[in-house]
């Protein structure tokens, strides 16, 4: 390739490719109308299999280089779906438009398609555009997240900048009423909040569990990746009725509820009351008296059940990009003799092994493609404690 560097660091440098001399048999044409400037598919032009090969060695590098262990990395599990696999897309918005950020800028681009959205996402984002255009109100960003279970319906929700416009009541009501695939709308801004129907949506970490969260939980954008996720997860745990569990980061239950169905006692933590009340709700439902659930953030709770001499035969980490360093010595007191760590960030992932490292064993690593046609990939690890440690 011909480049041209635009920017240069220390130990590294950014540049833009202006000419490919020699196409690579890996290379494709991106099926997306809106690359290369639309920057939330930076992989498109990779053949898929080139992509899982890419990951592979990310994880790896990131495990030898950061962490410095040197220990088999399973081939990452792919996405049973290439394209249409996110039931959520977030979308910008700039003046009145609707879009993705260029690849490295704030420059919004239009789309009016995603070929990464399930096909009810994708079919709304043209309903958002709508919305921004109708309401008065500064909306900033938009989420369009799918329903789920077979539904063609979504709910949307705005994150709004500055004060609420009173007539836009009115319009959000008409919006809705033109628009009947719309299940729930939220709108919010700093210390106000709007809410027409039904917020919740149907995931499912398993085939046969469906659970009910709101839109204001977090659930994994791909659902049939998520279950090769649970499943791993489940494999390496390996649930049985005398098993005790420490579920760190539990969002809304996406690993300890199956986890409790299978007779684990669970205790979550997780710090959004909106999640940890959803979880509660579906514990009860699915008749989980062994789930209990903790609203707290993850390093305080720990601190607490380690000054209350509790026990657990396994913890899970799923902490968000920034890692679990804030955990990390509370956890080694407790020392459970299993840990499996869930991570969307492989320099974050190994940061925290390394420090693991001495006192457990890293056992298995298994990445799995959550992020198709991106350079993201979640990744699980476990971890057992070392004889004497």
């Amino acid at each position: 390739v011909e480049t041209v560097v635009r920017e240069e660091r220390r130990a590294f440098a950014y540049a833009d490719v202006v000419n490919i001399l020699r196409r690579s048999p890996q290379r494709r044409d991106p099926p997306c109308l809106y690359l290369p400037r639309c920057g939330g598919c930076p992989w498109q032009h990779l053949t898929y299999g080139a992509q899982l090969h890419a990951k592979h060695e990310i994880v790896r590098e990131h495990l030898r280089r950061i962490a410095g262990l040197d220990v088999p990395v399973a081939p990452p599990l792919p996405s049973p779906r290439e394209f249409g696999y996110r039931q959520r897309l977030k979308l910008r918005v700039e003046r009145r438009a609707v879009g993705f950020y260029a690849a490295g800028s704030h420059t919004l681009v239009p789309v009016e398609h995603c070929l990464l959205g399930a096909r009810p996402v994708d079919a709304a984002i043209a309903w958002a555009a709508d919305l921004v255009g109708a309401v008065r109100c500064a909306v900033r960003r938009i989420e369009v997240i799918g329903c789920g279970d077979g539904s063609d319906d979504v709910v949307m929700a705005g994150e709004v900048e500055g004060a609420w416009v009173r007539d836009d009541g009115r319009r959000c009501a008409a919006w809705r009423a033109a628009h009947p695939g719309v299940a729930g709308l939220m709108l919010s801004g700093r210390g106000w909040q709007r809410v027409w129907g039904d917020l919740r949506v149907s995931v499912s970490p398993e085939p046969e569990l469906s659970l009910l969260v709101h839109a204001g939980s977090f659930t994994q954008v791909n659902p049939a990746a998520n279950q090769l996720l649970v499943r791993t997860v489940l494999r390496l745990v390996d649930p049985g009725p005398d098993l005790r569990v420490l579920d760190l980061y539990a969002g809304a239950g996406n690993f300890s509820l199956p986890l409790a169905r299978r007779g684990a006692t669970v205790l979550a933590v997780e710090q959004n009351p909106r999640s940890a009340a959803d979880g509660t709700a579906n514990a009860r439902q699915l008749g989980l008296a062994q789930w209990r659930v903790r609203c707290a953030r993850a390093e305080r709770a720990i601190e607490g059940i380690v000054a209350a001499g509790e026990h657990f035969d396994v913890a899970i980490l799923d902490p968000p990009r920034r890692g679990a360093a804030a955990v990390l010595a509370p956890l080694m007191t407790l020392a459970p003799p299993r840990i499996v760590y869930v991570s969307c960030d492989p320099a974050t992932l190994a940061r925290d092994l390394r420090v693991l490292a001495a006192r457990y064993r890293i056992d298995r690593v298994q990445p799995v493609d959550m992020f198709p046609h991106t350079y993201h990939v979640e990744t699980v690890v476990r971890a057992s404690k070392r004889s004497g440690g």
